[in-house]
């Protein structure tokens, strides 16, 4: 079997990026699969050399811009490969996309065949939560894809039963059309912790506004008035990835009328690093308005630590019954759930057991396993289509 695959590596990586390398490491260990090469942009291939380091794998670089020549080599790829598998939007690729417009089209018109496409869906946040991207441009791109190839992909992969219905929703997908694959974790399931009582308060993630940053010091503020001792603690790593005004009026506001509230802001920090935050926390808090996944929800449970997030999108698909739901839109919520964790140890320990046996469900080896059973079944009908 060989798989060609598109897929955006940029130097800093976040969760699409890694994503993909794991994916792409569990996909080679499979006897069936003969090469990957991966096609990515000069400025985006930044891969993992342990990755390329596999035999089995090649990389095939292009510029910004795709020159005559390479479009010619990637259409040549598409006629040999098995399955041509997108493990990012096209324009993380090629924007502004003038020369993969010109591939797609080869494929909607009949020029290229259709059985080879295989389409991965992250998420929707541009029709759910647009200011968190690009706004009406990303929209416009996916709208793009939407009107123009929407049935081009011989099959999509959604990450989550949530992304799965968000695409039937937003894009008119049929559910026979997609299947679902979850991810596995960065951090390999520990034992369940016994440890507690930092009264650390912890969350992973990026400034944004769907991230609910605001909410989450407003009820951290009931949080602290609650502890007598002052020593609840809340640690938000992440940078600003995008302007949200309310929150830097907040955290003042608040800071002012609380001398002694302690709120810490630790900006970027190694894997290392915040594991060994999953490991002090006394609970990790993700109150997101909309995910498509929620990786750092399932690497808290990993870690054993005690898990407070979001009863919308696909959270509740991640935490299962391991964590405390609540309404993200809800501050007293998610402050007495804050309140009610720290305050009693014996919660803390059992959910952290049902943290470690929740996560202890997701697996690369299994998402692995996943792609090349859909890989195995759509060869399989396309022998059926030919004979």
């Amino acid at each position: 079997m060989k798989i060609n695959v598109i897929a955006a590596f940029p130097k800093y990586k976040d969760g699409i990026p890694r994503v993909a390398e794991e994916l792409l490491k569990k996909i080679c260990e499979k006897r069936q699969v003969d090469s990957v090469l991966i096609i990515t942009r000069q400025d985006l291939g930044f891969v993992n050399p342990s990755l390329l380091a596999n035999s089995k794998i090649s990389l095939l670089t292009t510029s910004r811009f795709l020159t005559p020549g390479t479009l010619l080599k990637i259409i040549k790829l598409y006629k040999k490969g098995d399955f041509f598998v997108l493990l990012a939007p096209p324009w993380d690729i090629f924007d502004p996309l003038p020369e993969l417009y010109f591939f797609l089209h080869l494929i909607k018109y009949g020029f290229l065949p259709r059985s080879k496409w295989v389409q991965l869906m992250h998420d929707f946040i541009p029709y759910v939560y647009s200011e968190d991207t690009g706004g009406k441009r990303t929209i416009k791109l996916y709208n793009s894809f939407k009107n123009h190839f929407l049935e081009i992909p011989v099959k999509y992969v959604a990450v989550s039963e949530s992304t799965k219905r968000d695409a039937m929703r937003y894009w008119g997908l049929s559910a026979d059309r997609i299947t679902v694959i979850q991810h596995g974790s960065f951090i390999t399931p520990k034992s369940p912790r016994t440890n507690f009582g930092s009264k650390k308060i912890l969350m992973v993630s990026d400034i944004a506004p769907r991230k609910n940053h605001v909410r989450l010091i407003k009820a951290f503020e009931l949080v602290h008035r609650n502890d007598p001792s002052g020593d609840a603690e809340l640690i938000i790593v992440g940078h600003s990835r995008i302007n949200v005004p309310e929150f830097e009026s907040v955290l003042r506001d608040v800071r002012m009328r609380n001398e002694h509230i302690k709120i810490t802001f630790a900006g970027y920090l190694t894997d290392l690093e915040i594991r060994a935050l999953y490991d002090q926390a006394d609970v990790f808090v993700y109150p997101s308005l909309y995910e498509g996944f929620g990786l750092p929800v399932l690497e808290a449970m990993a870690c054993g630590c005690p898990v407070i997030t979001s009863n919308v999108s696909s959270l509740p698909e991640v935490v299962g019954e391991a964590g405390i739901l609540i309404d993200p839109y809800s501050v007293e919520e998610l402050a007495q759930a804050m309140i009610t964790v720290l305050e009693d140890d014996g919660l803390k320990r059992g959910m952290s057991r049902e943290s470690v046996a929740q996560a202890q469900k997701f697996s690369w080896e299994k998402a692995g396993e996943a792609y090349l059973s859909l890989f195995t079944e759509l060869q399989h009908k396309a022998r059926q289509g030919q004979a």
